[in-house]
């Protein structure tokens, strides 16, 4: 698939069969996703894969059983797998602890930072991860943990002090039962003055 049209197909997916994802598909998408360029080269991202059954272990965190049957999208909870990502502070700090990037100073701790390139590469893997298994023609929907993410953090055995970054539900698409998000109907940015709106060139 080309680039650009890989872009534009991109749209989330509610609606999945309950198929596996064959390992080699699977694992190609993951190997993709892990390649993203990061701060440092330091790659502060992780990826806990559930499949099949284990699906359920997220689910049974995140949504209990008695709000299911009201559940506007419970064609959702099909999707043969669950990728949750997750960034490592920790792992910037030491990387940045070292000689030679030491002098910068964003070794001594997370406030020294004044943006958190751990949640910007692991948006970068989020991302690329999304774009690789769409190229793959599964689906994907992105979403957060919210509230949950210590729940989910626990039943999984997400070591501490990592931060949750969201969730991907993947999977083969199910065009029969989907349903458009709450945001479908809002108008793309821009909706005046085209790209030139969004793009400033030579200062804003």
């Amino acid at each position: 698939m080309e680039f650009s049209e890989l872009i534009h197909k991109r749209k989330m997916t509610r609606s999945f069969l309950r198929d596996p994802i064959p390992e080699v598909v699977l694992s190609r998408v993951l190997e993709q996703a892990r390649h993203v360029p990061s701060a440092g080269n330091t790659q502060g991202f992780d990826f806990v894969v559930l499949e099949g059954d284990q699906t359920s272990i997220y689910w049974d965190v995140t949504l209990p059983r008695e709000r299911r049957e009201t559940f506007r999208w419970s064609n959702l909870l099909d999707a043969p797998a669950i990728i949750t990502i997750w960034a490592n502070p920790d792992a910037y700090l030491e990387r940045y602890s070292r000689s030679d990037k030491q002098a910068t100073g964003l070794g001594q701790g997370m406030e020294m930072w004044g943006t958190p390139y751990w949640l910007v590469d692991s948006s970068f893997a989020a991302m690329v991860l999304q774009l690789a298994a769409i190229n793959e023609g599964l689906g994907v929907l992105f979403f957060g943990m919210f509230d949950k993410a210590s729940k989910v953090a626990k039943a999984i055995g997400v070591p501490a002090g990592r931060l949750p970054v969201g969730t991907v539900a993947l999977g083969w698409p199910d065009p029969s039962g989907e349903q458009p998000g709450r945001s479908a109907n809002e108008v793309r940015r821009p909706t005046e003055g085209g790209m030139e709106a969004v793009v400033h060139r030579g200062g804003w």
